[in-house]
Order: structure tokens, then C-alpha cells, then sequence
């Protein structure tokens, strides 16, 4: 007995070191040019301006926080009161800012800060439901995620606004599976609490916890659902415990989560009740309404956005997550209907939407890891036929058959096609390698059943593994530098972080810009770094450019002194207030001339 328990201990130790190298070196890496000066028009851009503006008031959310022009509070793209997301995420770049000043290190720490936290929660909840093995593969697989990484450093359209929702939501499923198991109502709370956090972070998204303790409490109703225990649960004895989970649990969850939203929604409606209901109606309307050309057919987040989360492995893990979904309806067990409620709750209602984006599905990105990370571990742990043969058909589809590359960029390419299904068209190699996957199954299903009577299906199916492993471990090595490539971007724009901070230093209050950056997004970079309203004259997505002059006028008349930034060539006939010269790297310099514009000219 002692030599077990020493062994499961020394077993323990090493699972830690291992788990604590992945939490380093993902640590190192997404750190690596955190701080980069370039912001990010989509969508990093508003909450960064809103984020240093809380700086002065954390309980007012603005945008523009001087609007020296007219604005339709309906407006989110150029609103005073700017509601358009909840209050959670804004508040934690709000404290770093308070905290390492005004930057876009501060801007972007929390969500590294959260990026690792979330890797080490999926390892928690995998190592919870499966083994430790599971726990492992999973949080590396998120730990080097290059769709997380590119949110981290704003690089996608998604933020920290994301990453707190998907860590928000781990925690909540995290405590929601020890509720489960324990029965404890304490762990209910937790749960509601954190979903309500989630909620605060990005709204309806957040109810994906309250979704899963529903779905297990319905399957319960009418099925026997097992937890297994295994010795890797630091215990030496394996067994099962029946899942007990009780209406009143969920409502007790739900009550939780309501008193947590509802000191914010009361205080927006006594405050900004109009902005606040607008846009609350705008994210219902993402059910039925095409909002700002997000609107696609069913099987673009399936066919098109997702598998920017899962490069290279994609239809690898679909193939894990439908072999799972099969055990499921076998044995009714905790573990698979647990991360399958998790992800198909949050990949469903996605796919019956109208508006579909990007990142929309990311809080389904441990859930479905998790799946893949199961199937590898059984295959290694049980030596069963089974799942190694999943694991093995899944790792040769898609390295025999190429894939290619999704189409999110244009996300307005397909609007006008009458088809029923234009992404699966488009990125038919999917199917593909579906259809492969399938094959390859059963040819090794049927390899094995012709010689499990004799002695060589042991190297039979121990020579699949090993294949597997070899090619599971070229792509990890891909998938690495994926992400590295994401760091190595350090996109820099210095021209609006120098020559802000000057402005800010040197021009009154009231100051208010007119900018003739055509760049889409660049009036958010000197707004921020200037902390003056800053108005962008022309870019592609405006109809027609803007009449500065005249809008100069309206914005004096409102008590602001306009002027006009400039970093073209163009010849003003305004009196020049300052100029200046910024190096932009690669021995360039960049040239700006600030104008005021007086009421003469």
C-alpha cells in the first residue's frame, strides 16, 4: 500500500513540474511584445479609449468623453455614454492602467494575466473529469493556441473583452463540476457568481454554465449518470458515484448569478437608461438580425471560423468530439456529457444565429481541447483498440489529405450567394478529411478484428500509437511556432504614441482634433495616447469625407479648440501650432504638423 501511495505521490510531483513548464514557457511567450504601440481598430481600439477615459471616472463609460459633435447615442462607433459592452473587462484594464500608467502594456496585462490562468483551469477541470494525462495535453494544446494568442495582443477582432469572458466561464464550470460532484451547495453559488462576472463581461454568452447544469440535470431526470473515480484522482481506489443534481441547485445558481448582474443593470437604467436598453435590444437582435454585415449562413462558424482556433488539427478534434458524442449515448457518464453540453451549448445557438463573428465561439475552445486530449489519453492509458484507432485515423486524415485556408477575412464574400451551404463549399477539404478520417477507421477496425487473436495486435496497435504520436508531435511543433509567429508581429505605430503624449502635455483640455490619417482606426490611437476627442476626416468605410471646416466651426460653438493633425503633404491655410518628426523605424521618419483652426480661415 505504501509503495502505490508513494507512487501515485511521485506521479503527482511530475505532473506538476510538467503542467508548471507549460504555464512558464506559455507565460514567456505571450508576454513576448505584449506592450506593441499599433492598437487595433476591431475591436481593441474602443476599449482601450474607454478603458483610459474610466481613469477619470470608473463609474461613467465613455468614448468620446468631450463629444464636441452631434452623436446618436445609438451609435456605438462614435458615442459619448458607451454601453456597448459590460463593465468587467474595461474595469481590470482600468487598474492596471491606474496601476503601470497609461500604455499599451497596462492595456493588454490583464489579458495575458488571464490567458494563463485559463490554460491552467482547462488542465483543472480535464484532470477533474478525465486523468491527469488529459488535464496535461489540454492545457498545452490552449497554453500555444494561436487564435488566443492574437486576442491577447489584439491582434483579432476580439480583446480582452473575450479572453475575461472565456476565463469568467472556466471558473464558473469549474466550480459547477465540483458542485455536481460534491452536492454542495456553496459550490452552486460560486458558480452563479462567477457566470454573473462572465455576464458582466460580455453579456448572454456567460449563461453557457447555467446551460450545462441544465442539460445534466434533464439527462439525469431520466438516465443514471456515473462520475468515474480513478487512482490519478489522488486516490488508490477507482469506483463510481452516481450524479446528483436537483432543480433547486440550478435555481440557486441562477439566484446567485441575477445578484450579481443586478447592482449594474439597475444603476444603467437609472443613469443611461436609453443607451443601456439599445444596447440590449442590439444583442438580442444578433439572434435574428444581420448586425453590421455579421450576418452568414449556418455552417460558417463550423466551416469557416473555427478552425482558425484549431490550425492544422481541426478535423482531428471534430472526429474526437463525434467519437465521444457515440460514448456519450452508450454510457451516460459525467465526463463526455459534462464538456459536450459545454461545447455544443455554445456552438448550436451560434450556428442558429443570425450574426455570426469570430469569436463568438471561443469559450467552447477548452471544452472541445478537452475531447481531443481525452481520446489521445485513452488511447495511451487503456491500450484500447478503440480510441487509439480514432486518435491514429484522425492524425493520418489530416496530414494525407491537405487542408486549406478559412475565409474569415471576408466576411462579406457570400452575402449575396443563394446556397445552402457556401462555407462547407468553400472549405470542402473539411469534409474531406472527414470522409478520410471515416475510412481510415475502418480499415483499422477491421485490420484489428482479423488479427486480435493473435499475438501481433499488441504491436499492431502499439505501432499506431506511435505514429500517431510521431505526427501529433510534428504538428505541436507547428502549432508552437504559431503561435511565436503571433509575438514576432510586434506591429508599432510611434508616430501617435510619441507625438500624443506631447499634445497632451502641451494643448488645453478642450482641445479636439481633426485627423487626416486615412489608416481606418488611427483617430483611436491619437485618442488615447493624446486623451483628446479626436475626429478622423476620411477612411474607406465612411460614404463620403468628412467637412472638417465646417465641423470645426460646430465644435468651437460647443467650447472646444479645433485642430487639425496632419500627416500628409497637403498645404493647410491654417496658422501652424506645432510640428514634429518621429522615427518609425527602418531608419524612416514620419512628419506631422498640427494646425489650429481659427474661426477667420
Amino acid at each position: 500500500m505504501n509503495f502505490v501511495g508513494t507512487s501515485f505521490k511521485s506521479e503527482s510531483t511530475f505532473t506538476k513540474i510538467i503542467l508548471l513548464c507549460i504555464l512558464i514557457s506559455s507565460g514567456i511567450l505571450v508576454f513576448r511584445h505584449v506592450g506593441h504601440s499599433g492598437i487595433t481598430y476591431w475591436d481593441e481600439g474602443f476599449h482601450a479609449v474607454v478603458a483610459r477615459n474610466l481613469t477619470k471616472h470608473p463609474l461613467k463609460f465613455t468614448l468620446y468623453d468631450q463629444p464636441w459633435l452631434p452623436y446618436d447615442y445609438k451609435g456605438w462607433g462614435d458615442n459619448h455614454i458607451w454601453l456597448h459592452k459590460p463593465p468587467v473587462a474595461m474595469w481590470t484594464i482600468w487598474l492596471s492602467h491606474l496601476i503601470f500608467g497609461i500604455n499599451t502594456f497596462a492595456l493588454r496585462l490583464p489579458s495575458a494575466i488571464s490567458f494563463v490562468v485559463t490554460t491552467w483551469l482547462t488542465y483543472r477541470i480535464a484532470a477533474d473529469l478525465f486523468d491527469k494525462r488529459t488535464g496535461l495535453i489540454a492545457a498545452f494544446l490552449q497554453a500555444f493556441n494561436p487564435f488566443l494568442f492574437e486576442s491577447v495582443h489584439g491582434y483579432r477582432y476580439s480583446d480582452h473583452i473575450d479572453i475575461a469572458l472565456l476565463l469568467w466561464v472556466q471558473v464558473s464550470c469549474w466550480f459547477l463540476l465540483r458542485a455536481i460532484r460534491s452536492g454542495k451547495r456553496r459550490n452552486y453559488i460560486l458558480s452563479g457568481i462567477t457566470m454573473g462576472i462572465a455576464y458582466l463581461s460580455k453579456s448572454y454568452l456567460a449563461l453557457i454554465t447555467f446551460g450545462i447544469a441544465l442539460v445534466v440535470w434533464c439527462v439525469a431526470r431520466g438516465k443514471e449518470i456515473y462520475h468515474t473515480k480513478t487512482p490519478s484522482d489522488n486516490s488508490t481506489r477507482s469506483g463510481t458515484t452516481e450524479v446528483k443534481i436537483r432543480l433547486s441547485d440550478i435555481g440557486l445558481q441562477l439566484l446567485a448569478a441575477i445578484a450579481t448582474v443586478a447592482p449594474w443593470t439597475i444603476y444603467c437604467l437609472i443613469y443611461y437608461r436609453k443607451e443601456f436598453l439599445w444596447e440590449h435590444k442590439r444583442v438580442l437582435d444578433h439572434l435574428n438580425t444581420d448586425i453590421e454585415s455579421w450576418g452568414a449562413s449556418w455552417d460558417r462558424p463550423l466551416f469557416d471560423y473555427m478552425p482558425l482556433f484549431y490550425p492544422m488539427f481541426y478535423t482531428a478534434l471534430v472526429a474526437a468530439v463525434l467519437c465521444l458524442i457515440v460514448v456519450m449515448f452508450k454510457r451516460w457518464r459525467l465526463v463526455e456529457l459534462f464538456v459536450l453540453a459545454w461545447g455544443i451549448g455554445v456552438i448550436v445557438p451560434h450556428t442558429l444565429a443570425q450574426t455570426k463573428t469570430p469569436s463568438a465561439t471561443m469559450i467552447a475552445v477548452p471544452s472541445l481541447l478537452i475531447c481531443l486530449a481525452a481520446v489521445i489519453s485513452r488511447a495511451w492509458q487503456r491500450r484500447d483498440w478503440i480510441y487509439t484507432s480514432i486518435w491514429a485515423a484522425g492524425m493520418f486524415a489530416i496530414t494525407v489529405i491537405s487542408g486549406g485556408r478559412t475565409l474569415v477575412e471576408s466576411r462579406d464574400q457570400f452575402d449575396e450567394l443563394n446556397m445552402v451551404a457556401p462555407f462547407i463549399q468553400a472549405n470542402f477539404w473539411i469534409v474531406e478529411q472527414l470522409i478520410g478520417f471515416g475510412v481510415l477507421l475502418a480499415i483499422f477496425a477491421g485490420a484489428y478484428r482479423l488479427i486480435r487473436q493473435h499475438n501481433s495486435q499488441r504491436w499492431f496497435l502499439l505501432g499506431l500509437r506511435t505514429v500517431a504520436l510521431v505526427i501529433a508531435l510534428f504538428y505541436a511543433g507547428y502549432y508552437v511556432h504559431a503561435a511565436y509567429k503571433v509575438t514576432e508581429r510586434n506591429y508599432k505605430v510611434p508616430l501617435y504614441e510619441t507625438s500624443g503624449q506631447r499634445l497632451q502635455r502641451e494643448l488645453p483640455e478642450n482641445a479636439c482634433f481633426f485627423l487626416d490619417d486615412e489608416r481606418v482606426g488611427a483617430h483611436f490611437d491619437l485618442m488615447y495616447y493624446a486623451d483628446r476627442s479626436t475626429y478622423q476626416i476620411y477612411n474607406k468605410h465612411m460614404k463620403q469625407p468628412r467637412n472638417f471646416k465646417t465641423q470645426a466651426k460646430k465644435a468651437r460653438e460647443a467650447g472646444a479648440i479645433p485642430y487639425l493633425f496632419s500627416i500628409k503633404e497637403t498645404a493647410y491655410n491654417y496658422p501652424l501650432f506645432t510640428q514634429g518628426e518621429v522615427d518609425i523605424g527602418n531608419g524612416k521618419m514620419q512628419r506631422y504638423r498640427v494646425f489650429e483652426i481659427t474661426e477667420t480661415q
